[in-house]
């Protein structure tokens, strides 16, 4: 097990790989006092493979005196400097790191490429592989996953004979296996790899939930020993009691979700033919100091709009993946009965004093709703300022 080192950017001297220019080192993105990074790191390797390949790379970070928590999605085909070596995609870094004897290992040239692409200090980081992350799931008894988008892709076990049968799944909140959550956090068949980072990020939200629910976070001590094997990492039996403190104390709302996609990359051939995507640094600074920043003032006045939550359709649990996507964007959201099941139309009731509902133009564009099915009815003993009512039109993936 390695243990990082401050992260400091070292200084390298950089080399031509193929023909392709090499970047500079970026500007370190500046974080708040007491904030830790953590990298987590899902790797497919196995004992008797000589390569592998990091197919996971989520940057956390943790802010302890909120407490809030941002999750940054890293594209494993990003391609970056690695430092001392070469341009490569960033899912190389971390079997470089281990293979060619970095000092510190792989968890140590991930730091160093994150830091030198992308400006991300990192503190500590969690490699995990295949088994252990359907492990930890399992222990868990599952999780419940809002699945916003249909996916359908191959299984990767084949069946008795020999074949490998397609899995569906279609909007809705669906409680996973260890091996379901894997499949689902890295197909890609029917989706983007943008769209996959945004699945792992959701399991990872699972994951929280779950071990909340099931008041696991306290027992910490007990269980860190016996399950200690299914991850490598250099956080210390301290430092996860105090991580476990502070997601105890978080608010969903208080949970950010942040992704590197389209917007910030330019795709791009390598000279061998690999499709991979160039940091777009314009585009990636901006994203990279609000991730990294102090919790967002700009989100705050959402938290104090409560929005109950209809299913107006014979969609089980679209209530359910409303709320989250509410509860993502930083409001409150509560579900409750419907009157009926048949609306044809999302509906948005307003139900603040007239002329205050400062919320109802984003609730619209959040979720489509047209302006003929934005009902004022001020009442001022409402529990919630607005309900929101799920209609057939209502489009669970928009956004995803």
């Amino acid at each position: 097990m390695f243990s990082l080192d401050p992260p400091v950017l070292i200084q390298v001297t950089p080399t031509v790989s193929d023909t392709t220019p090499v970047p500079t080192a970026v500007p370190v993105a500046s974080v708040p006092r007491g904030a830790i990074n953590i990298v987590l790191l899902g790797s497919d390797r196995r004992p008797d493979w000589n390569e592998w390949h990091t197919d996971v790379v989520q940057v956390v970070s943790v802010q302890p005196a909120v407490p809030a928590v941002t999750i940054l999605s890293v594209p494993r085909d990003l391609y970056v400097y690695i430092p001392d070596f070469w341009m490569s995609r960033i899912n190389f870094a971390d079997m470089y790191g281990e293979l060619y004897g970095y000092d510190g290992g792989g968890p140590a040239l991930i730091q160093q490429t994150l830091l030198y692409n992308l400006g991300i200090p990192v503190d500590h980081y969690v490699r995990v592989d295949f088994d252990g992350f359907i492990g930890i799931i399992d222990i868990l008894g599952g999780v419940e996953v809002p699945v916003h988008c249909r996916l359908e892709d191959h299984w990767p076990y084949p069946n008795e004979n020999g074949e490998y049968p397609i899995k569906v799944l279609e909007p809705g909140v669906h409680h996973m296996d260890g091996e379901t959550a894997l499949w689902y956090a890295r197909s890609r068949k029917t989706s983007s790899v943008f769209a996959r980072e945004r699945r792992q990020q959701q399991v990872l939200e699972a994951i929280w939930r779950k071990s909340r629910s099931l008041d696991v976070l306290p027992r910490l001590p007990q269980l860190w020993n016996q399950y200690r094997h299914m991850v490598v990492t250099d956080l210390s039996l301290l430092d996860v009691l105090r991580l476990a403190e502070v997601a105890l104390r978080l608010d969903a709302r208080n949970v950010r979700t942040r992704s590197i996609g389209y917007q910030h990359v330019i795709p791009w051939t390598t000279p061998k033919g690999g499709n991979v995507f160039l940091p777009n640094w314009e585009e990636i600074e901006p994203l990279v100091a609000e991730a990294m920043g102090p919790a967002p003032e700009g989100q705050a006045w959402r938290s104090y709009y409560t929005v109950e939550v209809w299913n107006g359709t014979p969609n089980a649990t679209w209530d359910q993946l409303a709320a989250d996507r509410l509860s993502g964007a930083g409001f409150g959201a509560v579900i409750d009965e419907p009157d009926r099941r048949d609306y044809a139309q999302t509906q948005l009731l307003d139900f603040a004093p007239e002329g205050q509902g400062g919320a109802t133009p984003y609730l619209r564009w959040m979720f489509r709703v047209s302006p003929e099915n934005v009902i004022a009815a001020p009442n001022p003993d409402a529990e919630a300022q607005y309900r929101l009512i799920i209609g057939a039109d209502y489009q669970t993936c928009a956004g995803y």
